[in-house]
């Protein structure tokens, strides 16, 4: 059983790699750059955050179905260059969400929603 959920554990590793080699990761910056102004928008409106693990969060649970777009898209975007700078550097993309995290937040201007360890949001000073 244990051998078993290595294998498991492995081969999906294994795809993802695969997947995010065949990515053209100029695409994926392309896209971030094109949303960036939708994003800038949205954390104005105080709508989205950053969250601790790297990607944005929704703060505002009445969030429309727009922002929940550019939200799911943006996301989906950090996690294929989370995942490329892991393999990169022979670590996980989690560890990479993490320290993004907090590099966003220093570089954050005042008045972005910012997210603590515990869950909690609050606006940066």
């Amino acid at each position: 059983m244990r051998t078993m959920l290595c294998v498991a554990m492995f081969a999906v590793l294994a795809l993802t790699t695969l997947n995010l080699s065949a990515q053209d990761l100029g695409a994926v910056q392309a896209r971030m750059k094109e949303r960036l102004p939708q994003v800038a928008q949205l954390k104005s409106q105080k709508t989205v955050g950053e969250d601790r693990a790297g990607f944005l969060g929704l703060v505002k649970a009445d969030a429309n179905a727009t922002a929940r777009q550019t939200v799911d898209a943006e996301n989906a975007d950090r996690k294929l260059v989370y995942a490329a700078l892991a393999t990169k550097a022979g670590t996980d993309a989690a560890r990479v969400g993490k320290q993004r995290a907090k590099e966003l937040a220093e570089r954050s201007a005042a008045g972005t929603m910012l997210q603590r360890e515990d869950g909690t949001w609050y606006e940066k000073k």
